[in-house]
């Protein structure tokens, strides 16, 4: 029943904070992420938009804050009770919804709202050789996973094609606190729609992830700015020949008859 599977993500929640609290403090991490692949593996070199997703101090239950990365509160994350698992992603200042997530104990689901082509789309869990993944597909055909450890979103080509797999990771998600529900997300929008990555993100923070990483205080994520497009050139300017402000007069050839000195021939140049 819906009203216990609110109750169940949270003791499901800590349970994983715990076993990752002392799985990160025994350096142990790499076991979260234990796969055998022969997949190529394409890294997030270069994103270029973070979110930083907080649960409300005062509404901790029910509301969790979106800011964007000049600090400007941009979406929130609402549900009406601490026993309702279902949550809607709003956009600010409109207010307008932009999908509702099922963060239950057996049903993890989004539907989107006034996104063309993307309307319902369930979160599978997977365990096996590629590791332990949360996973959905978008209208494009490819397959993406949310992983354990690495936190990293990866857009399958080819998925279980052996070396012929390719996991081009496009977003990744870092938690800022430990034992506090505070993450950021980055990404690479050219890749990616940033409320799709958001809104299945917040999925993995709820019922996937837990909160007990070893955090680094090493502050924001390094952005990479987009170039700026350049000016087209102006169009050069001939230039008219210089004409000097005096003109120099004809040239003049003066010849003289020696014998008689009346003969006198002017030629012009």
């Amino acid at each position: 029943m819906p009203v216990f599977e609110s109750p169940a993500v949270y003791v499901q929640s800590s349970l994983t904070t715990l076993a990752t609290y002392f799985i990160s403090h025994a350096y142990l991490r790499e076991l979260l992420d234990v796969h055998i692949t022969d997949a190529n593996f394409l890294p997030l070199s270069a994103p270029n938009r973070a979110f930083y997703i907080r649960r409300d101090n005062d509404r901790r239950q029910v509301l969790v804050n979106v800011f964007n990365e000049k600090g400007e509160k941009v979406y929130i994350f609402q549900r009406e009770s601490a026993l309702n698992p279902t949550w809607s992603l709003r956009t600010l200042p409109s207010y307008r919804e932009i999908a509702t997530i099922r963060c239950g104990f057996f049903l993890k689901s989004l539907d989107f709202h006034n996104k063309p082509g993307l309307q319902h789309r369930v979160i599978n869990s997977e365990s096996g050789l590629s590791g332990r993944l949360r996973t959905f597909y978008l209208n494009d055909g490819h397959k993406y996973g949310w992983t354990r450890n690495s936190k990293f979103l990866e857009k399958f080509t080819n998925p279980g094609g052996n070396d012929e797999e390719v996991r081009e990771r496009v977003a990744k998600v870092r938690l800022m606190r430990q034992r506090k529900f505070d993450y950021e997300l980055t990404l690479d929008d050219t890749k990616v729609d940033p409320e799709v990555a958001m809104a299945t993100a917040f999925v993995a923070m709820m019922t996937f992830w837990g909160l007990g990483d070893i955090t680094e205080t090493v502050g924001p994520t390094l952005l990479v700015k987009k170039e700026e497009e350049s000016a087209p050139a102006a169009p050069a300017v001939v230039e008219s020949p210089k004409v000097d402000a005096v003109r120099s007069g004809p040239n003049i050839t003066l010849v003289m008859d020696a014998d008689n000195d009346a003969d006198l021939i002017i030629e012009k140049a």
